[in-house]
């Protein structure tokens, strides 16, 4: 962050959820209508709960060709570029071995180009099912909308990609004014270019008055990177990586140690704020609203 006298405001709020305590937050003392706009990432963050999606299409691509071994991809694997994880899927000798088998001799980089063109076209057939808001989202932009403050989003997703997801998250309630993808600026994150653009398009004249709302590391630093207010959230974060059903099914103790390390790497990473989920970022922004009008009696 960067431009505006910012204080620390310690705040420790119980999620009605679950009764866990969080604490600690870095927000503007003024009133909230000072933030000029909230930039989302799409998967693990607004929708789909721990960024399953690109996993299952993925394992169902290899699985269509008959290839295995795609199983053990991992949230760090997601970090890359589709192709560029298909090419590393394929240095596995099993893999590679099981790709010449069903493709013949052809290069590495046609077989990763099918693969690829599978891959799309399962992640774009498995999105209604990936598409519900995650908890809290639908209330934090209830209370964006009732403020006056545009959102918008960022993705490492293809164009086309978000293009199908709009119709399905719209009926929800969420309706991004911009949508900037790596297409926009030919580079992902943990580049700011795809964030300054949204800043850009959403009219803001202070980044520092911009909350970047991310679920990994390359969304906090790239928020940071931009000047702007990074915030990562925990549950069903890419991060952690798990589906919901994982992470209820975790005992409460492995669930507050899991907490424990986000907030931990979210840290290090640099965020400004770290929260269970979006309903208690809005919380927060309430809170703050409330204790700078109160200031102003």
């Amino acid at each position: 962050m960067q431009n505006l006298s910012w204080v620390e405001v310690i705040v420790v709020v119980t999620a009605a959820s679950n009764g866990n305590l969080y604490a600690g937050a870095t927000l503007p003392k003024e009133d909230i209508m000072a933030i000029e706009a909230v930039i989302f990432d799409w998967a693990g963050t607004t929708i789909d709960y721990g960024n399953q999606a690109p996993v299952v299409a993925l394992q169902r691509t290899f699985a269509s060709f008959g290839i295995e071994g795609s199983g053990a991809v991992t949230q760090q694997d997601l970090k890359l570029d589709k192709m560029s994880l298909i090419h590393q899927l394929l240095k596995d000798d099993g893999v590679r071995n099981a790709a010449l088998d069903r493709f013949g001799k052809i290069s590495a980089d046609d077989i990763a180009l099918s693969l690829f063109s599978a891959f799309k076209r399962n992640l774009l057939a498995i999105l209604p099912t990936h598409a519900q808001l995650k908890p809290g989202v639908r209330d934090l932009i209830a209370y964006l909308e009732a403020n006056s403050i545009p959102y918008g989003t960022t993705s490492g997703w293809d164009a086309d990609l978000i293009t199908d997801l709009l119709p399905l998250v719209a009926p929800q309630g969420f309706r991004p004014r911009v949508n900037v993808t790596v297409k926009d600026t030919g580079v992902d994150r943990p580049d700011p270019a795809m964030n300054r653009l949204a800043m850009a398009h959403l009219g803001v004249q202070h980044p520092a008055r911009t909350i970047v709302f991310g679920d990994t590391l390359d969304d906090i630093r790239a928020g940071q990177a931009a000047g702007a207010n990074a915030v990562g959230v925990i549950e069903g974060a890419g991060l952690l990586g798990l589906s919901k059903a994982q992470w209820l099914a975790l005992p409460n103790q492995d669930q507050q140690a899991l907490r424990l390390q986000a907030r931990r790497e979210y840290a290090v990473a640099g965020a400004d704020l770290i929260v269970n989920n979006a309903r208690d970022l809005m919380r927060l922004m309430q809170s703050e609203a409330s204790m700078n009008q109160s200031d102003a009696l």
